[in-house]
Order: structure tokens, then C-alpha cells, then sequence
């Protein structure tokens, strides 16, 4: 790529093949959707789905997408009038780009707030949908509530213009209710346990956080008018690289700060409940369902489990992507039996139809997406509860051992042991974690004082050897043992 390359923008549309356009929708249609939380995620899965549902059955279903945090997004794609392109890889190494105009507006949702309210509350919005990672939720697993302790939770409750996403979801919709607008449909698309009672209950917890003469109209139009609905969502998006983006001008002759990469694989699974008009989503692919809590299970204990799994140990044996990691046959036939003894049968218990093994490893270890295990490692205190904790717990109550799981628990705390500097960097919490579990000198020491951030390690009911006993005892073979030694044993 050159300096002289021009920006991907509406009046540039013209240097595109015919093909990478034909989906686009028209450049009038106006905005029915909100989203909070525009990362690659969302502009490869959800952003798609909409436009092709437009040209499906046209209507005015445009997004607005609105950033919780920063404004780097925001700000590339304002610079090119919201279009930007989709690069979707398979593992034969064909690519397909289309072209990507669902968005018609950007907010910056801390700079911006009352333009994020306005637009929650505007007539034509009928949907709000959030991708903001299980982390941006700021929840007590064991509560469902928000953390009572959160201080960002507080200060938005207080009054000042949001910063959490809880807190710019209600204030948009306090600012609905006063305008008397239409019913609204809101669709969290982050990897909780059913996701949509979930945010309700949020929702109703920031609510009761506010002053009584606010509190109570908007619990009662909440009640009344919002539905909040769950979803399961899949797609491999890894974070976008630069030679990602320099690879997309150089095909394309055109350069687009927005790009994305994903695999060609897009599945969508949303509870049908809603409380007035959609996108026709379900022509294009998503699936509609009375009860998510099947394909939940086979999502988050088969599929996501696997990446944690690979991730954390992966990042001990010294690879870099997914597609290295699985490579590694010792770290193969660990996953194998993971899956086969322990996650699997999790998921079916649970309703669930989990794919053939090899066909998901394929997948997910697709060579030509450079997916960084450091990425998916990310978050483990908001993703390993229901990922690898719960099946776990299941299982000791059925007076099984779950070592499998308990040793990928184990990665993760283990890597939280390794010197800063030895390491990936990773999240805040993550690294607030790793501080407080420096000073504890043996395995036993360090997973006790997860035991009250880390939900589900101890048993409600006290009994013990429990998930956390075996962790401990998962962390020590590590330690002691060495992680390619422990890794082998565990697969037997």
C-alpha cells in the first residue's frame, strides 16, 4: 500500500468490483437498529446478517452504532462514510470480501451521550443489540446482579453522563419512555448464560439504583414495553492486523481502516420474543427458537471451552495462534479428551447436539486466520464460569473427576503466576488478579484466593474436595511437573 491510495468511502464505491457492492444496501435507508459496542465482532456477524436481511426484505434497519469506550472506530468509519469491507477466509485459503454498509451512524457513547440516548429513543429505532464482551456486562455471576461494588456502576447511577454499558442502555431508555415511543426488542450477543434475562436483570438492578421519583415509572415502562431476548452467536473474528488492512488495499486499491477478517462460518441463534418489528433475519441464516439453552450449551461448553482451553494451555507450551497450538499433537489429544469426556456429554445433558470433534478443530484451527491465543485469553474471570467452571461443578456433584477441565482452569491461573514480563499482557482485571496472586507461594494458596472471584469454584453447599481442590491440585502438576509433562498425563 501507498500513501496515494485513496480511502474506502461512498464517493470511492465506483474503484470496487461489482461483485463486493451488490449487497449494499441503499444509501436512504434510515436507521432502525442500535448497537453498542461496534468492534470486529459485531461489524463481521451482526452488521452482515442486517444487510443481508435488507436485501432479503428490504426496510429501514440501518445501525447505529454507538462505541461504549473509545473512538477509534467511530472515527474510521465516519471516514468512510460508514462502509468498510469483510474479509472472510477459509481454511483453503479462499478468501471472499463483500462490502459492508448496514451502519449509517456512529456514537461515541461517553463523548456523545445524549446523541446515544436520542437514538435509543427515536421512533424508528425498534431494536438494540450489544456486543461489549462478558466483561462489559460488570455483573456478579453468582447474583446475576450488577457488582454491588463497581464504582463506573455508581458514578452512572449518580447522574453523570454513562460510562458502562448497563448505564447507557437505561439512560436511553429512560430517555424512550419520557418520549413515548413504540415497544423495544434488546439483544445481547456476548457469550453469557442466557444473555437476555441476563441484561434484564441488570437493567432492573441500575434501576433500583436510582432515585425512587425515577426508579419506579421506568422499572413499569421496562416491564411493560422492552423485551429483552437471548442469542447465541458464532463466528472465528480475530482482532484485525496490519497486514490485514495492507492487504485489502493492495486487492482492492482501496484503503479501509475498518476492515475485518473472519472465518466464513456465521451462525445466529436468537430467542424469538420480540416486542415489535425485525429485520427478516431468519432469511438469511439466523435461526429462531423458543429455548436457546441447547445451542447455548454446545457454544459455550463445546466451542468456546475448546478456545479457552487451547489458549491458556497453548500460551504455556509457547505457541502463538490457535492453528500452532492445535498442530501440537500433545495438546491435541488433551483437547480430544476434554472434549469427548467432559464438555460434550456436558452439552448434551444440557439438550445440546455438539459437532464432531475434528470437523470443529478444523475449523477453529483454520491455518490463513491469524487468531492470537493471547486475544482469547482475554477475560478469563468473566468467560471461565460458564465455559469451564459450570461443567466442572456438574460433574464432582455427579462424583466424577473433572481433571480435563480443571487442568485448562489451571492454565489460566498459572498464567496469571508467570512474571509480567514472561507473559502476554492482558486485561486489567486479569492483571489486577496476577498482583494479587504474586505473593502466594503454593497452588493451593493462589486458587483460594480465586475462590471469591472465580464463581463456582467452591460449592454453595460447602461439601469439598470441590472444582477448586481439583484446580489446586492441576496447578501443582503444572508447577511441578512442567505444562507439556502435566498435558500428557491428563490425556492419558
Amino acid at each position: 500500500m501507498t500513501t496515494a491510495t485513496p480511502r474506502l468511502s461512498r464517493a470511492a464505491r465506483g474503484r470496487l468490483p461489482a461483485a463486493l457492492t451488490a449487497e449494499l444496501p441503499s444509501p436512504g435507508i434510515a436507521t432502525g437498529i442500535v448497537h453498542l459496542g461496534p468492534g470486529a465482532f459485531h461489524r463481521a456477524h451482526q452488521a452482515v446478517f442486517t444487510q443481508l436481511a435488507m436485501a432479503a426484505e428490504p426496510g429501514d434497519w440501518g445501525i447505529c452504532a454507538a462505541a461504549s469506550r473509545g473512538r477509534s472506530t467511530v472515527e474510521a468509519l465516519r471516514a468512510q462514510d460508514h462502509l468498510y469491507t469483510v474479509t472472510e477466509r477459509a481454511a483453503d485459503g479462499v478468501d471472499r470480501i463483500r462490502a459492508v454498509g448496514a451502519i449509517t451512524d456512529t456514537v461515541a457513547a461517553r463523548e456523545e451521550p445524549e446523541r446515544l440516548a436520542a437514538a435509543i429513543a427515536a421512533p424508528g429505532t425498534r431494536v438494540v443489540t450489544l456486543t461489549v464482551t462478558e466483561g462489559g456486562y460488570r455483573h456478579d455471576p453468582a447474583t446475576g446482579r450488577l457488582a454491588p461494588d463497581d464504582p463506573e456502576t455508581a458514578a452512572d447511577a449518580l447522574g453523570r453522563a454513562p460510562r458502562t454499558a448497563v448505564g447507557q442502555l437505561v439512560r436511553g431508555l429512560q430517555a424512550r419512555s419520557r418520549a413515548g415511543a413504540e415497544p423495544l426488542t434488546v439483544l445481547p450477543c456476548d457469550n453469557l448464560p442466557r444473555n437476555g434475562r441476563l441484561l434484564g436483570g441488570l437493567v432492573e438492578s441500575f434501576c433500583e439504583l436510582l432515585p425512587e421519583s425515577e426508579a419506579a415509572p421506568l422499572l413499569e415502562w421496562v416491564h411493560e414495553r422492552v423485551a429483552f431476548c437471548s442469542t447465541v452467536v458464532d463466528q472465528v473474528v480475530p482482532a484485525t492486523a496490519q497486514a490485514d488492512l495492507d492487504r485489502v488495499a493492495d486487492e482492492l486499491g482501496v484503503a479501509d481502516a475498518a476492515a475485518v477478517v473472519g472465518e466464513q462460518y456465521r451462525s445466529w441463534v436468537i430467542e424469538d420474543r420480540f416486542a415489535g418489528p425485525r429485520p427478516a433475519w431468519e432469511r438469511v441464516g439466523a435461526q429462531f427458537v423458543g429455548d436457546v439453552g441447547p445451542p447455548e450449551a454446545v457454544k459455550l461448553r463445546c466451542i468456546n471451552a475448546t478456545l479457552t482451553a487451547t489458549a491458556c494451555l497453548g500460551l504455556l507450551l509457547g505457541a502463538e495462534t490457535v492453528a500452532e497450538a492445535v498442530n501440537r499433537l500433545d495438546l491435541r489429544r488433551y483437547l480430544r479428551a476434554l472434549y469427548r469426556d467432559e464438555q460434550a456429554p456436558s452439552a448434551v445433558a444440557a439438550g445440546g447436539s455438539p459437532p464432531e470433534f475434528d470437523a470443529l478443530l478444523t475449523r477453529l484451527g483454520n491455518p490463513n486466520l491469524s487468531h492470537r491465543l493471547a486475544q482469547i485469553a482475554q477475560q478469563g474471570i468473566g468467560k471461565l464460569p460458564q465455559r469451564l467452571v459450570a461443567p466442572a461443578a456438574e460433574h464432582v456433584r455427579r462424583g466424577e473427576d473433572p481433571h480435563l477441565a480443571c487442568l485448562a482452569i489451571a492454565a489460566w491461573v498459572h498464567l496469571l503466576r508467570v512474571p509480567a514480563g514472561a507473559r502476554p499482557q492482558l486485561d486489567p482485571v486479569s492483571e489486577e488478579l496476577a498482583a494479587e496472586l504474586a505473593p502466594a507461594r503454593y497452588a493451593t494458596e493462589a486458587v483460594d484466593l480465586l475462590r471469591d472471584r472465580l464463581h463456582g469454584l467452591s460449592e454453595e453447599s460447602g461439601s469439598r474436595p470441590d472444582v477448586g481442590d481439583r484446580v489446586a491440585e492441576a496447578l501443582r502438576a503444572l508447577e511441578v511437573r512442567g505444562v507439556h509433562t502435566a498435558v500428557q498425563e491428563a490425556a492419558g
